[in-house]
């Protein structure tokens, strides 16, 4: 027993020198906010190295956000609280269309040996500055605002100019919708090409929901989708209400056949599509999809009027059918760097399709009986506008 106990003691001793050695954690990049619903977000940032990371949160009520102790929120995995540099941590149990404040906090660890070794705590100010704000969606408001942007590839002016009026606006949401980088590499590429950016300008206080393009299909870090914008299904497609519209967030795949040599032997995205299909018809028997009284798709490749590329088609055969019945409303595209506007009927669909360009942003206002649809460039200037009556 008093080997065990020297052993022990000498464990502690050894931890306690090894704690000034582990590094000062920082936050690198965020947080943003992603699958937001009306009780339900999760908070998302990367540290400058692994740690424990958690959320408090606080109602936004005039007090100051030291008035007490606040409850902490962990990513937690198989019983023990998730280390890592990315922290996706899921905060449930809110109110519907409710302003909740939040911070994120990083304690730096060393979890080589059998006793876990903590270092120095960090945390976003709140202090010298006003603490992130994010609110809700609501399925009981009377109209819906939001706002788009699709295939930036990493060009940070156009993103930036955008961004900064999504921040000026205040939309209820922004929608990314495919392609905003050439591919998916390495956490640090996807905070230079647009990460880093959209953090400064709007994702922190704005809830954002992330459209997979077929870019996003592409590179060494097309595992890392589900963990940058994780979602209450586990995949790339999902839906969510908010006023008087049901989003279907859908997932393209990639636009050429699974056996194109810029894939590499690496796509199966046939087999993909037919279990997004599947997933689909579940989704639009559902309570929430059928009472909301405005239909709105999200799909990065638009359907062609004719016979186009391998995964419009393939689409056009699985997707767009379910949708027809469904009663869909309108569906937001991108994909071709140009803007579309094809009227129901022009390619196969029983509703209209917006196709944005890449250079343009649309804001949208949803009522319970129509969709405005306005197609803005990086100067402010209103280029198009769209109006659809709800069926």
């Amino acid at each position: 027993m008093k080997k065990i106990i020297a052993t022990l003691t000498l464990a502690f001793l050894a931890a306690a020198s090894f704690a000034a050695d582990i590094p000062r954690v920082v936050t690198e990049c965020g947080p943003w906010v992603t699958g937001v619903t009306d009780d339900a977000m999760t908070v998302v940032w990367i540290s400058s190295d692994r740690s424990i990371g958690w959320v408090e949160i606080a109602p936004d009520d005039g007090a100051s956000f030291y008035a007490e102790e606040r409850p902490r929120h962990y990513e937690d995995f198989l019983g023990r609280h998730v280390v890592s540099k990315l922290h996706r941590v899921r905060v449930a149990g809110l109110q519907a269309g409710t302003t909740y404040r939040y911070r994120i906090y990083q304690q730096g660890i060393d979890d080589s040996g059998a006793i876990p070794v903590l270092g120095t705590v960090t945390a976003s100010d709140v202090y010298s500055r006003e603490p992130y704000r994010i609110r809700t969606l609501d399925s009981r408001r009377d109209e819906c605002r939001f706002m788009v942007v699709n295939d930036i590839h990493g060009r940070d002016s156009i993103l930036t100019a955008h961004a900064r009026a999504m921040r000026k606006a205040d939309p209820d949401f922004v929608v990314f919708n495919g392609d905003m980088s050439n591919l998916m590499g390495p956490v640090s590429y996807m905070e230079e090409a647009y990460l880093a950016r959209a953090v400064k300008e709007f994702a922190t206080d704005t809830p954002l929901f992330f459209v997979r393009g077929n870019h996003e299909t592409r590179g060494s870090g097309a595992a890392e989708f589900m963990n940058l914008y994780p979602s209450h299904t586990g995949k790339p497609y999902y839906m969510f209400r908010q006023g008087p519209a049901v989003f279907l967030v859908l997932d393209s795949g990639e636009d050429k056949p699974d056996n194109d040599i810029e894939y590499g032997g690496t796509a199966a995205y046939d087999a993909y599509r037919e279990a997004e299909a599947e997933w689909l018809r579940e989704a639009v028997r559902s309570e929430e999809f059928r009472s909301a009284p405005v239909k709105v798709a999200l799909l990065h490749v638009p359907p062609e009027k004719g016979r186009g590329w391998h995964g419009s088609n393939e689409l056009k055969r699985l997707i767009i059918p379910v949708l027809n019945e469904a009663g869909v409303d309108v569906m937001l595209s991108g994909h071709l760097h140009r803007h579309d506007f094809r009227k129901a009927g022009e390619c196969g669909t029983d509703f209209p399709v917006v196709v944005n360009s890449n250079n343009d942003r649309l804001e949208v206002r949803v009522t319970s009986s129509r969709v405005e649809i306005d197609v803005v460039d990086a100067a402010g200037k209103t280029l198009h506008r769209h109006e659809i009556d709800v069926k």
